[in-house]
């Protein structure tokens, strides 16, 4: 995706809602759109949604594109990437948040959603707040740019706020804003170069590109990026709650509308999980009794290393709790 002349040919507003996948995530992409339609309806009537596809199958094409009002587009790296660990262990799809930089030529307000959240307000109300034409949440975990990093960047104030690139969100009023194509292609340069230090790939990337054209967000509420280990008080205030790190929605915590909305993605003819979960005794369990089409134990977690956690999923599940 070099050129943005494909956005172009299906430009309706002047909003556009941007998130990129590949094959294995797209079921929860799905989800997380599903539930931003659902919640936060004056947005997504007012928007253009676009998903930045790598290497989908037509089934996942077509089921994700059964979401009123989104359009699937073909995703590449612009060049070759090295294939670090930190880059293997995320999609190349990830990348594609770099390209709502570029859209601010063509769209007054951009946001980016990250493919494992799930919207649970409306949103749109959030870009009024925006001072500087950006808006990020601070990162739970890394709280400082470091922690994206192996190894600190001399040039770069490696103790400057760490901000989570699951949820971006964008104007074209910033003071940076003339430079927006400028800033999407050093990000895709300096990606390469820095590869190798590179830990958390995309957000430490967006992290140096922050200091790099002296751009000042707005540190939105972590009430736009909650993480699902919150205390449930937290999780009921949220407006976007995100399964950070390894504890996903699919296989450690019982949502019940991130449940229901997998459910609909099997029935718009999505692939089930394939992301590697679970010990290998327990996938074979489930492939031995034929439970792996069941979607309680796609989603469920490994009953053999996780009991306790398996429990809950069956308790909250019997009892249709929201959490």
């Amino acid at each position: 995706m070099s050129e943005l002349s494909e956005y172009l040919k299906l430009q309706q507003h002047q909003t556009c809602i941007f998130a990129g996948c590949d094959d294995k995530y797209a079921f929860c992409l799905y989800v997380s759109l599903w539930s931003l339609l659902k919640h936060s309806p004056k947005l997504a009537q007012e928007a253009d949604i676009f998903v930045a596809g790598f290497k989908l199958s037509a089934e996942n094409k077509k089921a994700l594109e059964s979401l009123p009002g989104v359009h699937v587009i073909n995703y590449t790296y612009p060049s070759s990437l090295p294939q670090t660990s930190a880059i293997m262990n995320f999609t190349e799809a990830s990348f594609a948040r770099y390209d709502c930089f570029g859209l601010l030529k063509y769209y007054e307000k951009v946001l980016y959603l990250d493919s494992d959240v799930l919207v649970q307000k409306e949103i749109r109300p959030i870009f009024d707040q925006l001072s500087d034409g950006i808006g990020l949440v601070q990162d739970p975990t890394f709280t400082t740019v470091r922690g994206n990093f192996y190894k600190e960047i001399p040039q770069f104030n490696m103790n400057a706020t760490g901000y989570n690139s699951g949820f971006i969100v964008l104007n074209n009023k910033g003071s940076w804003a003339n430079k927006a194509l400028e800033i999407r292609s050093w990000l895709y340069k300096q990606t390469l170069v820095y590869a190798e230090n590179l830990f958390l790939p995309d957000q430490g990337m967006i992290n140096l590109a922050i200091e790099q054209f002296n751009i000042y967000p707005l540190t939105i509420s972590e009430d736009y990026n909650c993480p699902a280990s919150s205390p449930t008080k937290e999780l009921r205030n949220a407006y976007i709650i995100h399964s950070t790190g390894p504890r996903k929605f699919w296989c450690y915590y019982y949502f019940k509308e991130w449940y229901e909305g997998y459910s609909r993605w099997l029935v718009a003819g999505g692939h089930p999980v394939s992301i590697h979960r679970g010990s290998a005794f327990w996938r074979w369990t489930l492939r031995k009794l034929h439970l792996d089409n069941k979607v309680f134990f796609q989603l469920s977690p490994d009953f053999f290393t996780k009991p306790l956690k398996f429990g809950r999923f069956v308790m909250k599940k019997m009892f249709r709790m929201k959490y």
